[in-house]
């Protein structure tokens, strides 16, 4: 009967462990002020960037990019055994037929629940890449450099509806699945533009569109998805304004070496290795320690979207896997909830591609981070 009873207990005690897991993988990520929670947990994670993973028959951004299933597959389960528990991809209008085939973001969302992902969607690409308008010019010079005030009221391209139209049906479309963390509106959003009160437009862009998708969405947070490194319009000053916003829950940064550097693990710190003042941070150019110190101000989390650093003959995978260890470690100590390394593929196209199923040092970088800061297992 003893014997009976302990196996009903360690049964018992197993059924709830993963009836607490269940529960957690259902439930939505929440905000409590500068903290991502999944309950009552806090949720703070490690990830890649895998930008062309809704590619499909229909569309691809590049053919060497593209993945197929067991691709999908093979990606997703190098993410999970690196430590990785979010995922941020593309999920432009080229994606989804301007939101009337789902088929692509759907084949990443199951990809990514079967190896207990969660995903960041981006629904528009700063630089012009992989989008409707002309390819390599940037948002900020579409419709005439109005692209962010009036441009994305009406269709960019050849794009089927206009970019507001789109997030409102997108995330409605996808307002009941939790496997999403937040939406991305733009990946690196910037422009030189401001209103006549001298506000970076992206500021009444930001309030604008979060609110579209809030009023579509009531559970997903919401990003600009800037890289508040220094690029204009969501810098320092800047940066305070947009996301100081009601309706961006959290802040992001990217940390690139055009910006900032390969190198240092905390773009913009103080001689001594501390971040600045809040004061020190109003310029428009402030790198990415001022991202933390503004967030931080601002009471938000903040997550870096991307960190990127290309191998070359000067930078080795051993040096850019410590680089990413140093950065990634000056983030969490800074108080980031994520970091997402730029960008697992099967094919390096650039000199920045992490290569599923090779020996890049950097996945097992990025599982002792996880193992350290994580929580979002």
């Amino acid at each position: 009967m003893l014997v009976a009873a302990v196996v009903a207990l360690v049964l018992g005690l197993a059924v709830a462990v993963l009836r607490s897991g269940d529960d957690r993988a259902d439930a939505f990520v929440t905000r409590s002020g500068a903290e991502l929670r999944v309950g009552r947990e806090p949720f703070r994670f490690v990830g890649f960037n895998l930008y062309d993973a809704a590619a499909s028959d229909s569309y691809s951004c590049s053919p060497a990019t593209r993945l197929d299933d067991d691709g999908l597959d093979a990606a997703m389960r190098a993410i999970h055994d690196s430590g990785g528990t979010v995922v941020r991809f593309w999920a432009y209008q080229t994606y989804t037929a301007g939101g009337t085939d789902w088929s692509g973001v759907d084949r990443v969302l199951r990809a990514a629940r079967a190896h207990d992902l969660r995903v960041m969607p981006v629904l528009e690409d700063g630089p012009g890449n992989c989008s409707t308008g002309e390819s390599g010019v940037p948002l900020s010079e579409a419709a005439g450099g109005t692209w962010y005030s009036a441009g994305y009221r009406v269709p960019l391209g050849n794009a089927a509806t206009s970019y507001r139209d789109y997030a409102a049906r997108i995330a409605a479309h996808y307002r009941d699945d939790p496997t999403i963390v937040a939406w991305s509106l733009v990946n690196e959003a910037e422009t030189t533009e401001r209103d006549s009160d001298d506000v970076s437009v992206l500021v009444g862009f930001a309030r604008d569109v979060a609110g579209v998708v809030h009023d579509a969405d009531p559970h997903h947070l919401v990003t600009l998805g800037s890289q508040s490194n220094g690029a204009p319009g969501a810098s320092g000053a800047d940066f305070a304004a947009v996301y100081g916003l009601p309706g961006m829950d959290l802040a992001e940064a990217h940390d690139w070496g055009r910006y900032g550097s390969d190198t240092e693990a905390m773009p913009g710190s103080t001689s001594e290795g501390g971040l600045p003042s809040v004061d020190e941070c109003q310029a428009r150019n402030a790198q990415i320690a001022c991202a933390f110190v503004l967030a931080r101000d601002l009471g938000k989390p903040l997550v870096i979207g991307e960190a990127g650093i290309a191998t070359s003959e000067e930078m080795s995978q051993a040096q850019r896997a410590e680089n990413f260890r140093l950065k990634a470690t000056a983030a969490f100590e800074a108080g980031a909830s994520g970091y997402l390394v730029w960008q697992l593929n099967e094919a390096d196209t650039d000199g920045y591609a992490i290569i599923v199923g090779g020996k890049d040092p950097t996945f097992g970088v990025l599982r002792k981070t996880a193992d350290r800061w994580s929580s979002g297992a």
